[in-house]
C-alpha cells in the first residue's frame, strides 16, 4: 500500500465514524422530540376533559397596619396591583413581604380586615 493509500484509508475509516455519531445522534434528537410531543399531547388531552374551568378573577384587598404607616393594597384586575401608604414615610423605608406576611424595616406588620371586599 502506497503512503496515500494509508493515509486515505485512516481518513475514511473516520469519516464514516462521524457520520454513524451523527446518525445517532439525529436518531436520539428524533426519539426525544417524539416522547415529548407525545406527552405534551397526553397532558393537553388529559386537561381538555378533566379539568374545571378556571376561577373567574375576583377583586381583592389587603390592609395592614405598620408603626404608624397604613398599607393598603388592592386588586381590581388581574392585570394590576394598587399600593397606597398613608402616614409619615420617609427615605430608606423598606417593605418586605414573606410566606404572606409584610413586613417594614425588617418588623412584622398587623393585617386588619379589608374594607369594602
Amino acid at each position: 500500500m502506497s503512503k496515500n493509500e494509508v493515509h486515505g484509508a485512516r481518513f475514511g475509516h473516520g469519516r464514516m465514524a462521524l457520520q454513524s455519531r451523527e446518525q445517532t445522534m439525529k436518531r436520539a434528537i428524533l426519539a426525544i422530540t417524539g416522547i415529548a410531543a407525545l406527552f405534551l399531547a397526553g397532558t393537553a388531552h388529559a386537561a381538555d376533559e378533566n379539568d374545571p374551568p378556571p376561577p373567574r378573577f375576583r377583586p381583592w384587598q389587603q390592609v395592614w397596619q405598620c408603626n404608624d404607616i397604613r398599607v393598603t393594597v388592592t386588586a381590581r384586575d388581574p392585570f394590576s396591583i394598587e399600593y397606597d401608604l398613608g402616614g409619615t414615610i420617609w427615605g430608606g423605608s423598606h417593605f418586605t413581604v414573606i410566606k404572606g406576611a409584610l413586613y417594614f424595616n425588617e418588623r412584622p406588620c398587623l393585617p386588619l380586615r379589608p374594607i369594602g371586599y
